[in-house]
C-alpha cells in the first residue's frame, strides 16, 4: 500500500502533506525524514513495511514538499505537529524514527511525546550542535550549508538555489553527489527534488541543524535503537556511539561497511525493531 497527498489542516490552519506506506492496518511509525529530502525518502519501505505488517508514515516538514511553512520555528514545535497527525490518524501509540538530519526532529518527539513515542529508531543521525566537534565533524557541504544559512536571503542567489536548480533538471545526478549509491538514487532524487519547493525553508532547516535543541538527548526515556554504518563519509559513525552513551538504555547497531543510507538495505531489520513485541 502507498498512499501519497493525504493533507492533514492543523490547528492553526497551516497543512501538512505526508505519505503512508506499508500495512494500513499494521503498527505505526513515523518517520522524520532527512535533510534536503522529503515525505518521499520512505518509499523504499513499502516492500518491508507491508511484509512485516508495519504502517510507516511520513510527513513533510514545514515548508519542505506538500507542507505550508512555519516562519521562526524552533525544534521543539515539531513534536507537537506530530501528535496532531497522531490524532488524526486515531495513533494512540507510535514509533518514531529519524534519517539523518531528521534523527533530531525524532529525539525531540521521544523526549517531549513519552507517553505516546513507544520506541525511537535513529539512522545515521545527527548530534546536537553544541556538542563539542560536532561542527568541526560534520561533512563538508552540511558545513558550508549550515554556515551559509546565516546569511540571509542571499544564500538563496548561491547554494540552496543551484541545488533547487539541479535537483529539478536532475534529480538522481544530486543524489549521487549527495552520496547515495545508483540503487538509490532515482528515488532519493525524487525526495530532493520534492523537498526543493522553495529554497527559503531548506535554509531554514540549516539553521535549525545549526541551533541549540531546546532539550539534552540524556533526558530522553523511551527506548531507542540506533543504527550506525561504519563507512558513513556524511554523519561520523562515533556519533552514534555517543548518541548511545547519553540516551539511557539505547540499543546501538554498527554496521560493518555500510554507509549514510544504510536504511535502504536494511529496512527489515530497522522496522522489526522498533515494532518487536516487548521483552
Amino acid at each position: 500500500m502507498t498512499k501519497d497527498n493525504p493533507i492533514l489542516t492543523l490547528a492553526d490552519g497551516r497543512r501538512v502533506a505526508y505519505l503512508e506506506v506499508g500495512d494500513p492496518g499494521g503498527s505505526p511509525v513515523i518517520s522524520c525524514h532527512g535533510g534536503l529530502s522529503s515525505r518521499l525518502d520512505v518509499q523504499s519501505a513499502a516492500a518491508s513495511s507491508a511484509a512485516l505488517g508495519v504502517r510507516v508514515i511520513c510527513p513533510d516538514r514545514p515548508g519542505i514538499g506538500g507542507s505550508d511553512p512555519q516562519p521562526g520555528r524552533v525544534l521543539k514545535d515539531w513534536p507537537a505537529e506530530v501528535e496532531q497527525l497522531a490524532d488524526h490518524l486515531g495513533l494512540e501509540s507510535f514509533a518514531v524514527m529519524g534519517w539523518s538530519a531528521g534523527g533530531m526532529y525524532a529525539q525531540a518527539c521521544a523526549a517531549q511525546l513519552p507517553d505516546r513515542v513507544s520506541r525511537l529508531g535513529l539512522m545515521a543521525s545527527v548530534i546536537p550542535r553544541e556538542w563539542p566537534g560536532m561542527i568541526e565533524e560534520i561533512n563538508r557541504m552540511d558545513r558550508t550549508l549550515m554556515r551559509l544559512s546565516g546569511h540571509g536571503a542571499a544564500i538563496e542567489r548561491l547554494m540552496f538555489w543551484t541545488l533547487r536548480v539541479s535537483a529539478r533538471i536532475s534529480p538522481a545526478m544530486v543524489a549521487k553527489r549527495s552520496g547515495a549509491p545508483d540503487e538509490v538514487a532515482a528515488g532519493m532524487g525524487d525526495a530532493i527534488a520534492a523537498a526543493m519547493v522553495d529554497t527559503r525553508w531548506a535554509v531554514q532547516e540549516y539553521r535549525l541543524l545549526n541551533s541549540p535543541w531546546g532539550f539534552d538527548p540524556a533526558s530522553i526515556t523511551v527506548p531507542t535503537i540506533i543504527w550506525q554504518g561504519t563507512a558513513d563519509d556524511l554523519v561520523p559513525p562515533s556519533w552514534a556511539e555517543r548518541l548511545a552513551a547519553a540516551i539511557p538504555g539505547a540499543e546501538l547497531h554498527l554496521v560493518e561497511g555500510a554507509d549514510h543510507f544504510l536504511w535502504y538495505d536494511h529496512w527489515e531489520q530497522v522496522l522489526g525493531t522498533l515494532t518487536r513485541d516487548p521483552a
